[in-house]
Formats: C-alpha cells, structure tokens, sequence
C-alpha cells in the first residue's frame, strides 16, 4: 500500500492524465452506444421490431433516430431514465416473446410521441388547429390523423410519402 501511495506522488501528474484520457474514452464510448441504441439498425435486431423497422425504413421520417420520436426530450435526465425503462421493457419482452403482432404505443408513449411531432414540426404547426379554436401546442393530438406516417398501416406501407 505504502509503494502504490510512493508511485502515486513520484507520477503525479501521469496518474491525472491518465485518468482524464480514461475518462475521456469512457464518456465516447458510453455516447456511441447510446447513439447506436436508438438507431433503427439497433431496434430493428429484435425480432418482435422488424415490421416496425421494415416500415420506418420506406417512411418520409427515415432519416431520423427511434429515441427521436420514442423518447421525451424535455431533459436529458427525463431521456436517460426513460431510455433505461423502455429499453429493459422491450429487452423483458422480446425474451419472453410475449408481444403481440401489432405493437401499440401506450398512453405515455402516445404523449411522447406526439410531443416530439410538436417539437420537430413546431413552426409549420403555429397556425393549425387540431379541433377548432384550439392551437396543437395547447393539448392537439398529431397522432389523431398522421398516425401511420413513421410506420404504415400494414406490412405493405411505410408510412404516407410528403416528400
């Protein structure tokens, strides 16, 4: 213990570096796999997600990321968490096998979803109004009619072309 100490102040300075280029290295490679964890070749691997890679991939929307659309993106502390409890859910899932053949957003992820449209799209939507009076950023609902935009509505779609 007493050497470790000895060789600790004699390589001060090394010690630092080293560490800082450790930390360095970390934190590239940690955002690479976080990068590539919401990429469609990520999330399409899965067996219960390939319509819905199939689909995204022939979509209007296929020069964006999954977490672009599936995750909040208010905080990056909200994302983190998020990713973490999506991704160990889909992970529980596709072990068990046990989702079903259309894979349906829940309400929480409806809401995401459409908050991120408002976020994406938020200066072509100023003056639209999804009931009448009421402007989309107060409670709209994109998904109520561009709901198959990302993804189509069967195995033969993906998704409504506006390029």
């Amino acid at each position: 213990m007493v050497e470790l100490k000895s060789l600790f102040q004699k390589h001060t300075l090394a010690c630092l570096a080293g560490g800082f280029v450790i930390g360095v290295a970390a934190c590239g490679i940690g955002a690479g796999l976080m990068s590539f964890s919401g990429s469609p070749a990520f999330c399409g691997t899965c067996h219960s997600m390939k319509h819905e890679a199939w689909t995204f991939a022939a979509s209007s929307h296929r020069n964006l990321e999954c977490t672009d659309c599936h995750l909040p993106h208010d905080n990056m502390v909200h994302y983190i968490a998020e990713k973490g409890r999506t991704g160990m859910l889909d992970t529980y899932h596709e072990v068990l096998r046990d989702y079903p053949a259309r894979i349906k957003l829940s309400a929480d992820g409806h809401q995401t979803v459409n908050d991120n449209c408002l976020r994406c799209h938020k200066a072509t939507m100023g003056e639209v109004h999804a009931v009448v009076g009421t402007p989309m950023d107060t409670g709209g609902d994109c998904l109520k009619c561009h709901s198959r935009i990302a993804h189509g509505s069967n195995h033969l779609e993906g998704g409504i072309k506006v390029e």
